[in-house]
């Protein structure tokens, strides 16, 4: 029988042709359960869990002209966690799906190459994936929310590539971000990703946001801006525009079901040249950036740009072995080259109740980038928040100013980290 197949989106498109030992493209969505995981169980789950969605039992394969996947034989098995996370694995090696399952000692981790999707849909498949997982042990409750359950329909709109569906051919592309100022430090061995994580409690930095009237993503991203707007001018550094790269979910825009990657970047941009900003200036600023370009007629741009980059009719005539060669510079100088960092919410991470008395906490950690060489990442879970920096760099300093930028607000921050 002939295999079924699934074409990119644009944005996995670029991501395949990307990778490499540093750029992996993996991204990981971690929760801590309340007892040891129990691996055949995990196993089992995955296997029932994986036929509820078929575009991640997959693997990739090359065309002629460009990247797919196509229907596995076989069904991925989850592995106990012995590296650093995000790092180690390549998703283009023909056993290989473009994900892999994770569990050591009572936490389970899901890593997902951006090829394939991005944060909502990995975190739709994690909380099913332990929703089947708890059924298993004999852990019962009703499914809400987003969670998929074994058994059910699989749905048209799971596979949709909604960057084409919403994509105006007459709306202009959105002008492109020229250099941005880069973190000058030394960067990690091949293999080795740091991670930092602060938690805290969510009552208090809603507190403080509201004290503002911001959201915490807009107080976050301020607070980020000061961090690393004092670093410049405290340590010397050259002067160039801080860019920030934040994820903007398309799905609470557009109404769309899809699985893939359906999520655009917004750049707020702050140009120390200018002179120095005082912190209400910067939130002011991140307010009202994210009022203007958090708008269809914005985003719509930015789905054109994107769009029209996928169909140009030099790049898709090239062969898939030059595209290789030539999109990792083309994402680097059109891309990173523009950002100094990036910043993504999840928002507030909800499961059952029956889920919640099991699950202790969620992560994400963002994908690692020699090009941006920090980024973060954070989510909400019942009373705490979970802010994650995920570094190419031993250097401290980013981190540390930021979560002492919290404290001096009067946010409690307890630091956790794989690397000393």
């Amino acid at each position: 029988m002939p295999k079924n197949w699934f074409r990119l989106d644009n944005a996995g498109r670029l991501y395949a042709s990307i990778v490499n030992p540093r750029d992996t493209t993996l991204f990981r969505l971690s929760a801590t359960l309340d007892n040891v995981i129990n691996a055949e169980q995990l196993s089992i789950a995955l296997h029932h869990m994986i036929k509820r969605f078929p575009y991640f039992n997959t693997h990739l394969k090359k065309g002629l002209f460009w990247y797919y996947v196509e229907e596995s034989g076989i069904d991925p098995l989850p592995y106990k966690e012995n590296n650093y996370p995000n790092m180690n694995y390549s998703f283009k090696k023909k056993s290989n799906f473009p994900f892999r399952v994770l569990y050591f000692e009572n936490r389970v981790s899901v890593e997902f190459t951006h090829a394939i999707t991005d944060g909502t849909g990995a975190f739709i498949f994690l909380k099913s994936l332990l929703f089947e997982y708890f059924r298993l042990l004999g852990i019962i409750g009703e499914p809400d929310g987003d969670i998929l359950v074994y058994g059910s329909e699989v749905r048209a709109e799971e596979l949709e590539n909604s960057f084409s569906k919403y994509y105006i051919k007459k709306v202009p592309a959105s002008r492109r971000i020229k250099k941005a100022f880069h973190f000058p430090y030394k960067v990690l061995p091949k293999g080795i990703y740091s991670i930092v994580t602060g938690i805290i409690p969510s009552r208090r930095i809603k507190e403080v946001a509201i004290g503002y009237n911001a959201t915490i993503t807009e107080l976050l991203s301020a607070i980020y801006f000061k961090t690393i707007l004092d670093l410049i001018e405290k340590k010397g550094y050259k002067k160039k525009p801080v860019v920030l790269n934040v994820p903007v979910n398309l799905r609470k825009m557009y109404p769309s079901g899809t699985m893939r990657n359906f999520f655009i970047s917004v750049t707020p941009s702050l140009d120390p040249r200018l002179g120095s900003y005082k912190f209400a200036e910067i939130i002011k600023y991140i307010k009202y950036f994210m009022e203007v370009q958090v708008d269809k007629k914005y985003i719509n741009q930015m789905i054109t740009r994107n769009v029209k980059n996928e169909r140009n009719i030099l790049l898709r005539a090239l062969p898939i072995f030059i595209k290789d060669l030539i999109m990792p510079w083309i994402y680097h100088f059109y891309g990173e080259r523009g950002f100094t960092s990036g910043i993504s919410n999840l928002g507030v991470i909800d499961v059952p109740d029956h889920m919640k008395r099991k699950i202790e906490r969620f992560e994400v950690y963002p994908p690692p980038s020699s090009g941006n060489l920090i980024k973060v990442t954070m989510l909400g879970y019942q009373s705490n928040l979970y802010i994650t920096f995920g570094k190419l760099t031993h250097e401290k300093e980013v981190e540390r100013e930021f979560f002492k930028n919290l404290v001096m607000m009067g946010i409690p921050v307890k630091i956790e980290t794989n690397v000393e």
